[in-house]
């Protein structure tokens, strides 16, 4: 199972309700997740824009499926 959760303290309050009963004992996998700012995300979607289509058949291929 994953979820995303928020650390408050030494709590992580879950994004969503999961059916474990209170006191049970669980193994946590913690990875951060990086927000990124509006300026970094436009930066890295012109990269993207900006790298050659050449090399990127996967990705065209989904296009062209989409489309369809």
């Amino acid at each position: 199972m994953k979820i995303k959760g928020i650390k408050r303290g030494k709590a992580i309050e879950l994004s969503q309700e999961i059916n474990i009963p209170d006191g049970q004992e669980v193994n946590v996998e913690i990875e951060v997740i990086q927000n990124m700012s509006n300026e970094e995300k436009l930066q890295k979607m012109k990269e993207f824009l900006e790298t050659p289509w050449e090399g990127r058949e996967d990705f065209r291929k989904t296009m062209e499926e989409i489309v369809k």
